[in-house]
C-alpha cells in the first residue's frame, strides 16, 4: 500500500495534508455519501490544501437483534 493513501477511514482523508472531511465538508457536488453506498470513486479537492485526490466509497452494512423491537431503542 501506498504511504500516502489511507484505508477505510470515517471519512474521506486528503493523502497531501492528511485532513479528515467533515460531515458538513462532504456535502458537496460529488455526493460522497452515495459514493460509499455505491462503492464509487471520484475526484474531489481539499477544503484545506485546495489539492484534488481520488476518493473511493465502500459500504458495510450493519445489523443490530434483540428479542423484542423496544430493546432496540435501548
Amino acid at each position: 500500500m501506498n504511504e500516502h493513501m489511507t484505508f477505510e477511514r470515517a471519512g474521506p482523508t486528503c493523502p497531501h495534508c492528511g485532513h479528515e472531511m467533515t460531515h458538513e465538508e462532504m456535502d458537496c457536488e460529488a455526493n460522497l455519501f452515495a459514493l460509499a453506498h455505491n462503492e464509487e470513486r471520484a475526484v474531489i479537492e481539499c477544503p484545506v490544501c485546495d489539492q484534488q485526490y481520488w476518493v473511493q466509497g465502500g459500504y458495510k452494512p450493519h445489523y443490530t437483534s434483540a428479542f423484542a423491537e423496544e430493546q432496540l431503542d435501548a
